[in-house]
C-alpha cells in the first residue's frame, strides 16, 4: 500500500500519517449505541478494545461507526486475534474517559472509522511472536490484592478497584438476569481462589466474549491475573466484577501464578479445604460450642471450629423460591445449650450431605424435598465451619455420632 508506513506502538506520535500497526488483541469491550437514530433509520456506535505489540506497549481503540458495522466489527475480531490496522486516527489521552478504560502503557489512543481505517487478521510471517504476549500481564504481578483483603472490605465500599491473582475454583454457566432498567442481559459467575485465604469470592462476568472464554477455563487449574476488577455486593456478600477498565489475563506467564497454582495442588492433598481453614488460622478446627463461636465473630479475625449442635433450620425451598439465580448458598441454624448460631451451606456441600445438586433438588416435588431435609433438621449434627467475620461458612455437615466430642460451656 502506497504511503504507508508501518509502526511500533512504542513510537506513535500524532504527525503519523497512513500508520499500520500490527498487534494482538487483549481485551475489548461490547458495543455503545449512541444517541437517537439519524433521518436513514441508522444509529451510531461505539466499541473499544485494547491492543499489545510487545512485552509492555499497549494502547486502547475506539471503533466508530454505524451500530451494524460497530456490531459486526465486536463479533468478527476476538481476544487473542492478531490483526493489523491501516489509518487509525491518534490522538492524546484525556483525562476524562481514562476512569473508564484499561490502564495502558501509551499515552495515546487510536479511533478507527467506518469508510476511513480498516482493520485485518494479520497472517504475516511474526504471527507467532504476538501470541505470548496474551499471557502477559497489563500491570506488575507483585502489586495485586490478595482475596483476604477483598473479603474485609464493607457493604459500603464503592468505585473500589483491585488487581487480582486467583485460581479459578468453579465455573457456572451463563443465566440470563433484567437489569434495573427493564433490559435483558447475560452473566456468569466463575468462583475464584487464592493463596490468602482459603475462601473463596465470586467474579461475574457481563462481556459476551469473556463468557465465552471461560469456557476453556479449567476449574483448579486456570490461574488468572485481572487487572481493575471492581467490587461489588450482593446477597449480603462481597464479590468482584468485569468492567470497561477490567482486563483478565489467563494462564499468565509469571513465577507468581505458577506458584499460586502449585499451592493450591499441593493444599489439595493436604487434607482438603478443612485443612486449609485450619492451616489459614493456624489452627485445628477444634471442638466449639455456639456461645464460643459468637464470642470469637466479634474479635473480627479468621478461624475455624468443629460444632455439635442440633440443626433448627435447614429450608431447601429457599433452591425454589429465591429470586437470585445465582445462588450459591442457603441459610442454615444451628443450636445448643448456649445458645442459636446462623451460618451459610454452599450448595457444593449441600450436593455432598444429601447426595443430590442443586438442580436435581429443584426438579424434587416439595414433598420429596421435604422428606431428605428431615434426614438432618432437628438432628444432632456436627459441621466444620469456616469463619472470616461476619462470614461463617459450613465446609461439612453430617449426623453426630457418640465420638463426636461436645462442648460444656
Amino acid at each position: 500500500m502506497v504511503g504507508v508506513q508501518k509502526i511500533r506502538l512504542n513510537n506513535l506520535n500524532i504527525n503519523v500519517c497512513n500508520a499500520l500497526i500490527v498487534g494482538i488483541i487483549i481485551a475489548k469491550h461490547s458495543p455503545r449505541i449512541i444517541g437517537t437514530k439519524k433521518k436513514n433509520g441508522e444509529s451510531r456506535g461505539v466499541m473499544s478494545f485494547t491492543l499489545r505489540d510487545s512485552d509492555v506497549d499497549t494502547i486502547n481503540t475506539d471503533v466508530w461507526g454505524s451500530e451494524y458495522f460497530v456490531i459486526t466489527f465486536y463479533e468478527r475480531f476476538l481476544v487473542g486475534d492478531v490483526v493489523e490496522i491501516s489509518s487509525p486516527k491518534i490522538s492524546v489521552k484525556s483525562g476524562e474517559n481514562d476512569a473508564f478504560r484499561p490502564q495502558v502503557s501509551s499515552p495515546f489512543y487510536l479511533s478507527l472509522n467506518e469508510g476511513t481505517s480498516e482493520v485485518n487478521i494479520f497472517s504475516g510471517d511474526t504471527f507467532s511472536f504476538f501470541l505470548p504476549l496474551l499471557h502477559i500481564p497489563t500491570k506488575p504481578c507483585a502489586g495485586y490484592c490478595g482475596l483476604a483483603e477483598v473479603l474485609k472490605f464493607s457493604e459500603q465500599t464503592n468505585n473500589v478497584y483491585v488487581d487480582l491473582l486467583v485460581l479459578v475454583k468453579s465455573i457456572q454457566p451463563p443465566k440470563s438476569i433484567r437489569t434495573k432498567k427493564g433490559s435483558d442481559m447475560t452473566v456468569r459467575a466463575v468462583e475464584i481462589i487464592d493463596n490468602t485465604t482459603p475462601g473463596s469470592v465470586f467474579l461475574d462476568m457481563f462481556e459476551i466474549d469473556t463468557i465465552q472464554r471461560a469456557e476453556e477455563w479449567c476449574p483448579l487449574e486456570s490461574v488468572l491475573f485481572i487487572a481493575d476488577a471492581r467490587v461489588s455486593w450482593r446477597s449480603r456478600m462481597v464479590r468482584v466484577q468485569s468492567c470497561s477498565r477490567t482486563v483478565i489475563t489467563h494462564q499468565p506467564h509469571t513465577p507468581e501464578a505458577e506458584a499460586l497454582r502449585l499451592f493450591i495442588r499441593n493444599q489439595a492433598s493436604c487434607g482438603g479445604e478443612v485443612a486449609a481453614w485450619a492451616a489459614w488460622s493456624g489452627e485445628r478446627a477444634s471442638a466449639a460450642s455456639v456461645a464460643q463461636i459468637r464470642d470469637r465473630l466479634a474479635s473480627g479475625s479468621p478461624f475455624s471450629a468443629a460444632l455439635h449442635a442440633v440443626l433448627t433450620h435447614l429450608d431447601l425451598e429457599d433452591l425454589v423460591s429465591t429470586t437470585n439465580v445465582n445462588i450459591e448458598d442457603i441459610r442454615v441454624r444451628f443450636a445448643d445449650h448456649t445458645g442459636e448460631l446462623t451460618a451459610r451451606l454452599p450448595l457444593n456441600v449441600l450436593g455432598d450431605v444429601f447426595g443430590y445438586n442443586a438442580d436435581q433438588l429443584k426438579m424434587m416435588t416439595s414433598d420429596d424435598r421435604a422428606a431428605i431435609r428431615w434426614r438432618l433438621l432437628l438432628e444432632q449434627c456436627s459441621a466444620k465451619l469456616g469463619v472470616t467475620p461476619p462470614r461463617v461458612i459450613v465446609l461439612t455437615l453430617r449426623r453426630a455420632s457418640s465420638a463426636d466430642p461436645i462442648p460444656l460451656y
